[in-house]
């Protein structure tokens, strides 16, 4: 029941961020919305489903913005993503993108701390 919950009000935020992110991109704001597809990715990291949706949105992204780099990271990390959350072997706190190591952890940043704690899915 608790993992039920956490799993739902995990993607609910995911797709509120991602939502957030695609009109942020539509406004010309590129940065924003990768950042707020960063902050889904913490927040999805542990459920594999959601955890590659978001590689898929920012694989989009990078492909609307034709940046290459992340074009190829976003394809390596749409391999390990899944995987990554169903072994529970994935970095905390890392925020997807390819300007960052995909295996290193990283702080979480208040806001997003305080969203996970909220919906309590990284206990």
């Amino acid at each position: 029941m608790y993992e039920n919950r956490s799993k739902t009000r995990a993607r609910e935020t995911v797709r509120i961020f991602i939502e957030e992110s695609c009109s942020a991109h539509e406004r010309g704001e590129v940065s924003d919305a990768w950042n707020l597809l960063a902050k889904a990715h913490v927040v999805s990291q542990p459920f594999a489903l959601s955890h590659t949706l978001v590689h898929w949105r920012m694989l989009s992204l990078a492909l609307r913005t034709r940046n290459l780099s992340e074009i190829k990271g976003q394809i390596f990390r749409l391999l390990v993503a899944a995987p990554g959350s169903l072994l529970k072997k994935y970095p905390k706190g890392n925020p997807g993108t390819s300007d960052v190591n995909a295996f290193q952890p990283m702080l979480i940043s208040a806001d997003v701390q305080a969203i996970i704690d909220r919906i309590e899915i990284m206990k």
